[in-house]
């Protein structure tokens, strides 16, 4: 068996992991949703900032949180 803090840090690597992929996910999905969006909408220039904005955004919180939390 492995010792308790082996398995706390595999834990927690796995959960840090899980958060990353959905960060991306959700990343991917608002770029691409917005792509598809602008392109109904007619406007590529204006669906692409926006899109561009959002993802920024998103990033700062999810970059901020992290540096918030304490180690």
């Amino acid at each position: 068996m492995q010792p308790q803090h082996a398995r706390n840090d595999a834990a927690r690597l796995r959960a840090t992991n899980v958060r990353t992929a959905l960060v991306l996910l959700t990343i991917a999905l608002v770029f691409f949703g917005g792509v598809i969006a602008a392109r109904f909408m007619g406007g590529w220039t204006t669906g692409i900032s926006v899109v561009g904005f959002a993802v920024f955004v998103f990033l700062a919180f999810a970059i901020g949180r992290n540096l918030r939390s304490p180690k």
